[in-house]
């Protein structure tokens, strides 16, 4: 007999079959919970130093007050509480699955205010903060973990990535 934990994991695992659902991904993040984080790929500490290195260098000036960062498909990831902590206050972070935008905004509107968050399509970047013309004014960089690992994903299969 399958006890609440495995069947709360196997519910979890089913919505992994299709990256490009918001009904999935609305599921997953409700299965989670709010206050959990989710890191696809690496932690803080190993993307730390060569992203700040790189957001760094693409500064106009000197600090990091001026940088935009766009992070589409941001998820629960904390690295932009971790950048913001670093200096990096402008940063847009976006996703289509509204129970995860909701859940960070609850979690950081207090405590990092300048920190934006977006129910948005990544694939449709023309209206709002996220636009290129307003992101070019001071340019940073769009930071993706998983974003354009999913888009990848959807292209090679031939799925709708919307």
């Amino acid at each position: 007999m399958e006890g609440k934990k495995g069947k709360a994991n196997s519910e979890i695992f089913e919505t992994l079959g299709d990256f490009t659902s918001k009904e999935n991904w609305d599921k997953f993040f409700t299965l989670r919970g709010t206050g959990d984080t989710f890191e696809w790929y690496a932690e803080w500490p190993e993307l730390r130093d060569p992203l700040i290195s790189q957001l760094q260098s693409s500064s106009a000036s000197d600090g990091a007050a001026d940088v935009q960062i766009l992070v589409p498909g941001c998820g629960s990831s904390r690295v932009s509480e971790y950048l913001y902590d670093a200096g990096f206050r402008r940063t847009t972070n976006i996703d289509f699955s509204k129970v995860v935008v909701s859940d960070m905004l609850r979690r950081y509107v207090r405590s990092k205010p300048e920190m934006r968050w977006r129910v948005m399509d990544m694939t449709d970047l023309q209206r709002g903060e996220a636009r290129p013309e307003r992101l070019n004014r001071h340019p940073g960089g769009t930071l993706q973990k998983g974003a354009a690992w999913a888009l990848a994903r959807a292209q090679a299969t031939g799925e709708r990535p919307v």
